[in-house]
């Protein structure tokens, strides 16, 4: 009989093959780590999302492979546990060339998984400013340490969604870039709807995700971290921004706190928007797809507004090339490839997302695609929004930095803490995060 030790390890070779096998699309393990192969005719990469997602990775590199028939790419989908799977290859010795990243790219650049990607743009000539705007948005968020380490592939932003009948029953014009918190607050405050003491309607909903509140931070001219990577959540701009977000709840009243979230059944305020119990919600662009489903719900788009500046987060992911990859010339020469118009151009002809690339973004293509099912909805919001976005402050401690805010945060958001507490008691252990 074996031994429970020998049972254990048997178990977990069979998962780790497993794993593999699933990484490599068709169960096997050979396919996974092709392009690792001595005499592999092509290289692997790897991506996410949802089903329609994969068909439009694969639209854009076939225009790459019929350009480029020596240099053949295999795509690899991974739609569950994807960081967890890539790591699992790279630890096998079967990293893929390519790997899309977003908010954890550092996390694979701080371990020296992707490599500097500097020279490739140097080299190819690339101007990022005019492929991807002047704020920097994905693009700084995407460096660390002055080396840049993914070239943006999509970018929709955090854009403002609103009712348009509700405006107009209210006698308010629609929202624009320009608006101030002043006009915000007064907006949301006529667009409130009250029934004694209870609320049919709330003016704006938002909560305890990060891209709500952090918006509102740099609204307000504060940051997360600085241009030098140090904490300064706690500065006074940073402190006034929390407070103003937090008061929307519990002193204006005009958007749900988290018990009238659970009272209405919901966690989010996308659903509430959709069945008219929101006025405004902040969300990204692939809202555009559930609500032009909604009958009878007449809406529209404008980018976030501002208090001392505009700003907005920039979602989205990019390409990175592994440092294991034999042939990373090859390798960026198609990420340069995918970034461009040309290779970006099936992401709105298949209603994917908003692409990265700013010259398609804010081309005719983009802004006259109809992306609501006849509705025509003011898609130079997005083309706006990336021109106001701040640099996420992503760095190889991501996801540490997310713990010690929401755990510290959680308390806020209910109305048990107040802003300079919080941001104080977040500011300490975020010094002591970044001095390990």
């Amino acid at each position: 009989m074996f031994s429970t030790k020998m049972f254990k390890l048997l178990m977990i070779l069979t998962v780790l093959s497993m794993v593999l096998g699933a990484c490599g699309g068709s169960g096997s393990t050979e396919q996974a780590s092709v392009g690792n192969e001595a005499g592999s005719s092509s290289m692997v990469m790897t991506v996410w999302g949802s089903q329609l997602d994969p068909e439009v990775y694969q639209a854009r590199l076939d225009l790459f492979n019929a350009a480029n028939p020596e240099i053949p790419v295999e795509l690899l989908y991974i739609p569950s546990d994807y960081s967890q799977k890539v790591q699992t290859m790279m630890a096998g010795g079967q990293s893929p060339c390519i790997i899309q990243v977003a908010e954890d790219v550092h996390g694979y650049s701080g371990k020296g998984q992707i490599i500097s990607l500097n020279d490739y743009v140097s080299k190819a000539g690339i101007d990022l400013n005019k492929r991807y705007g002047t704020t920097g948005g994905l693009v700084a968020a995407y460096t660390w340490e002055d080396n840049l380490y993914a070239m943006p592939d999509r970018g929709g932003a955090l854009i403002l969604y609103y009712n348009k009948d509700m405006f107009d029953k209210a006698g308010i014009a629609y929202p624009t870039k320009d608006w101030t918190w002043t006009e915000f607050l007064d907006a949301a405050q006529k667009l409130t709807v009250r029934n004694g003491d209870v609320v049919d309607v709330y003016g704006f909903a938002a909560g305890d995700w990060w891209p709500w509140w952090m918006s509102f931070i740099y609204m307000n001219g504060g940051a997360v971290l600085d241009a030098s990577n140090k904490p300064v959540v706690n500065s006074p701009e940073a402190v006034e921004a929390m407070k103003f977000y937090n008061d929307l709840v519990y002193e204006y009243k005009v958007s749900p706190s988290a018990e009238d979230y659970a009272n209405m059944g919901q966690s989010s305020p996308d659903p509430l928007f959709a069945q008219g119990k929101v006025a405004m919600s902040m969300t990204g662009f692939w809202a555009v797809n559930g609500l032009s489903r909604v009958k009878g719900l007449n809406w529209d788009i404008a980018p976030l507004f501002g208090n001392k500046t505009n700003a907005t987060v920039l979602f989205g992911s990019g390409l990175a090339v592994t440092k294991d990859c034999p042939t990373p010339d090859q390798a960026f020469k198609v990420i340069e490839f995918l970034t461009s118009v040309e290779g970006q151009m099936p992401i709105v002809e298949m209603k994917q997302d908003a692409p990265a690339n700013f010259e398609l973004l804010s081309s005719e293509a983009f802004i006259n695609a109809d992306w609501a099912r006849g509705q025509k909805i003011n898609t130079q919001a997005l083309v706006d929004s990336a021109e106001i976005a701040f640099p996420l402050p992503l760095t190889p401690k991501w996801n540490e930095m997310l713990t010690i805010m929401g755990d510290n945060l959680s308390e806020f958001f209910l109305g048990i803490t107040d802003a300079q507490t919080s941001m104080d008691v977040i500011q300490e252990q975020l010094e002591d995060l970044f001095s390990e």
